[in-house]
């Protein structure tokens, strides 16, 4: 996503018509709740997450559309670059793996094999890869951010520093660069009300992260601290981030 959640959340809030299923015990009709909305690449219709299933609904407007149900939670729901696929976490087989849905044949091939959560960031710009925040291969418990081929393979490491928790990633539009929101608790407590030392996040960015390029990964912060900051997005141009 190029522009800021909250203006996608207000589309969402605004646009979506789904027929309430049942009736609270107060005998008021429920409220569903739509979340982690994005665009398709053109920008025509925005899949969103509500009720544990996966929905499209046009930008325009209008009834919404059921795209991906399961018993199961889905959630984390992105296009691939070229429209033709959708990516997503799913808990059908544990905590959650990584998913990806071809929409032209239908078929679903699972990414992940994780014991802990794999919670999908987004495509890289090629279409090559996915990004995710995982707490499965840190002894320390924290979310580190990984890259996997998009079709299947071994996930390696981007930004995994033991003990510091990373996690929310969104590769720059060259691929050269990775945001990631780092330290806090804000991965698990994003809800809270203002903040404190114990979920206070920052904005981190991860150079050199192409695969097959030589030397390390290099960090640098982008905020200073002090507060809780999250969820980075990268501008069209790679020029600028919204957090």
């Amino acid at each position: 996503m190029s522009l800021p959640t909250l203006r996608i959340l207000v589309a969402l809030t605004t646009a979506i018509s789904i027929p309430p299923v049942a009736v609270a015990t107060d005998g008021s009709a429920p409220r569903p709740s739509f979340s982690e909305p994005s665009f398709s690449p053109d920008h025509r219709e925005i899949v969103f997450a509500s009720g544990g299933d996966l929905w499209t609904v046009p930008t325009s407007g209008g009834d919404a559309r059921l795209l991906v149900s399961n018993p199961a939670t889905e959630r984390r729901p992105f296009y691939s670059p070229d429209g033709s696929k959708l990516a997503f976490t799913s808990s059908r087989t544990g905590n959650g793996d990584l998913y990806v849905l071809s929409l032209v044949s239908g078929d679903l091939q699972r990414i992940t094999f994780d014991d802990g959560l794999d919670l999908l960031d987004g495509w890289s710009n090629d279409g090559k890869y996915l990004y995710f925040s995982s707490t499965s291969r840190d002894i320390s418990g924290m979310n580190d951010v990984f890259r996997v081929n998009a079709n299947g393979g071994t996930p390696m490491a981007v930004a995994g520093d033991r003990y510091v928790n990373e996690y929310w990633s969104q590769a720059s539009p060259d691929g050269h660069t990775l945001a990631i929101t780092a330290r806090g608790r804000a991965s698990g407590d994003w809800w809270r009300k203002g903040h404190s030392h114990i979920d206070e996040s920052e904005i981190w960015l991860v150079k050199n992260i192409d695969p097959g390029s030589e030397g390390a990964p290099t960090y640098s912060p982008v905020t200073s601290g002090g507060a809780k900051s999250e969820w980075p997005m990268w501008s069209s141009d790679g020029a600028n981030l919204y957090f």
